[in-house]
């Protein structure tokens, strides 16, 4: 403000044109070349006024600082959601990401196992197969302590296959009780794909084909299984089939003739 102030002296002092010109410039103020040393006095006043307006509204630097503050407060994420929750997510063609959360019954339920239990992750290979608890192609267990430990990196030992997670505990027998089941999850193939299809799209029909790779987008034309030959001008071909016995009935041959 002081800076104001001390402008607006300035220009009680009958600067030259020249002067007004440049301080003009510095101001930032837009002025025509034609313009009066009178017109530009009054256009570096209405500015300078104009920007001590804006500096009395201007909250102080301790309230700015207190709102930036505010600003770059952001809240935390919880812990836990309190819900039951098991992902599996793709990497890369050799290792899957798993995490999982729980609602507060499973929880307490984990918490209380019997002395001799233990929690496990079981991830199953079930790739072109519907899983019902017990057909995966592969099993794979790993034991964590899933209370405190809220994701695991699975290196898996084939790619281009679907792969499912349970997350349960295994008694003191032995046997595995499964609490939570995850998506099923396709990891990429580390090779080329051994697939000769060609897809195809005509855009402007928005229609698509597939086709082997190596073949015409035309279909060819098929002979049906059992059919045969017939040159209708010359009579029935010696293959003889369907189409002898209704080249016979269409001559208006008899019953006795057979």
């Amino acid at each position: 403000m002081m800076v104001y102030e001390e402008v607006l002296e300035w220009l009680e002092k009958n600067p030259k044109i020249q002067d007004l010109r440049k301080r003009a410039k510095e101001l930032g103020v837009r002025i025509k070349k034609r313009m009066k040393k009178r017109d530009i006095i009054k256009a570096i006043r209405e500015e300078l006024e104009r920007r001590m307006e804006e500096s009395m509204e201007r909250p102080t630097s301790t309230s700015e600082s207190k709102i930036e503050e505010k600003q770059v407060e952001k809240p935390e994420l919880p812990e836990s959601y309190g819900k039951d929750k098991l992902v599996l997510l793709p990497v890369n063609p050799n290792w899957i990401h798993a995490y999982w959360d729980f609602s507060p019954q499973t929880l307490r339920l984990i918490e209380s196992l019997p002395i001799g239990s233990q929690v496990v992750l079981r991830l199953h290979d079930v790739t072109f197969i519907v899983f019902d608890g017990n057909n995966a192609h592969r099993t794979f267990e790993v034991g964590v302590d899933v209370r405190f430990t809220k994701n695991y990196y699975f290196n898996v030992p084939t790619s281009g296959a679907d792969y499912l997670l349970e997350l349960g505990y295994k008694t003191p027998e032995g046997k595995f009780v499964p609490l939570m089941r995850s998506n099923v999850c396709r990891v990429p193939r580390n090779y080329p794909s051994p697939s000769t299809r060609e897809r195809w799209m005509d855009l402007r029909t928005r229609k698509k084909r597939v086709v082997v790779s190596g073949q015409s987008l035309v279909k060819p034309v098929e002979r049906m299984a059992g059919s045969s030959a017939v040159n209708v001008t010359s009579g029935p071909s010696p293959s003889g089939g369907g189409a002898f016995i209704w080249e016979k009935l269409r001559s208006g041959m008899g019953k006795g003739e057979y």
